[in-house]
């Protein structure tokens, strides 16, 4: 019969020795890896150049009003059912105290772009869903956000290609380590790569929706299993909702942020596409102020532009919460 493949999630949090991994999987090496960038508040270090920081609009003091505003409106994670990611994989998550204290990866005054890098060809409706990804993200974190040419990575190696499930996979440690690492642009927060090609993270995973670096700026994720857009409307908005909460969810990750255990947030781990289609779309209380503070900008903001995204795209009941969270802290 062979090994047991487990479901796996876009969301693993992998921390080891030589790489800080969020998604699934183990890295493949780190002979190819940068160095990792340390991040303080009001000081960073890049290569060896010391750059200053923004200093946020809110305080740590005024995040945390912003926090207990929003506590009522927002539901406690529910109990770990057989097959959820908490149930497989228990972790114990973090409060906004601990993330201020865990000197997390940070945009700063050279590099305060998010990049969203194609890799290969996508169909007409995918490239729209790509372009819309980006403008979200721009709206999400507050950062300024580029969606690059389309770049035709090559035959990967045998050891990071192999057929499962009647189609093609390619391994995503090596896409992070051997495609995006070496094409970080000096000027970005974060590289978030993008592919049409299933994805799996290593030995003994069956797959994985995503999957990015704590600490190394990159991260990559597929569309391959969230539907396909071009058979109505309908069916793009799905496919739209569901590659937003990958790309933030990975992007998030790409600024440190683990997985939420606290609270439903698009931050949480997902274990499979019923548990992602359960999920929100919008940061809990404890990270819309991580986000807040690790990009220096006004939470009241990363509320608004999510909200008239929404309203524009057709994503009636994701609005209706922001709409919801921006009157609760006025």
């Amino acid at each position: 019969m062979g090994p047991i493949l487990r479901p796996i999630s876009r969301r693993h949090l992998l921390l080891g020795a030589s790489a800080l991994l969020a998604g699934c999987g183990g890295g493949s090496g780190t002979d190819s890896r940068p160095p990792a960038e340390p991040a303080r508040r009001g000081l960073a270090v890049v290569g060896r150049q010391k750059v200053h920081q923004a200093l946020p609009p809110f305080a740590p003091r005024r995040l945390r009003e912003v926090r207990e505003r929003l506590l009522p409106l927002h539901q406690a994670a529910p109990r770990p059912a057989p097959g959820d990611w908490l149930h497989d994989h228990p972790e114990d998550g973090q409060s906004f105290e601990q993330y201020l204290r865990a000197s997390p990866t940070a945009p700063t005054r050279d590099r305060r772009h998010l990049v969203v890098q194609p890799l290969g060809a996508a169909s007409r409706e995918r490239a729209e869903i790509v372009a819309l990804v980006g403008t979200y993200l721009a709206l999400h974190f507050g950062l300024p956000t580029r969606v690059e040419p389309a770049f035709d990575a090559g035959i990967p190696p045998r050891h990071a290609r192999r057929s499962r499930e009647g189609g093609d996979q390619l391994l995503s440690g090596w896409i992070l380590d051997r495609v995006l690492a070496p094409r970080l642009p000096g000027d970005a927060a974060a590289l978030l790569g993008f592919t049409e090609v299933d994805l799996w993270p290593g030995e003994g995973w069956n797959f994985v929706f995503g999957e990015a670096s704590l600490d190394r700026r990159v991260g990559v994720w597929s569309l391959h299993r969230y539907g396909d857009p071009s058979k109505g409307p309908e069916a793009f908005r799905q496919t739209l909702r569901r590659a937003l909460k990958v790309a933030v969810h990975e992007t998030g990750h790409m600024f440190s942020l683990p997985h939420c255990t606290a609270f439903r947030c698009v931050q949480a781990g997902i274990n499979s596409l019923e548990e992602e289609d359960r999920a929100p779309l919008w940061l809990c209380p404890e990270c819309l102020p991580k986000v807040a503070w690790i990009t220096s900008t006004d939470p009241r903001e990363r509320l608004r532009g999510p909200r008239d995204f929404c309203r524009e795209h057709g994503l009636e009941a994701e609005a209706e919460h922001f709409e919801r969270f921006l009157a609760a802290i006025g």
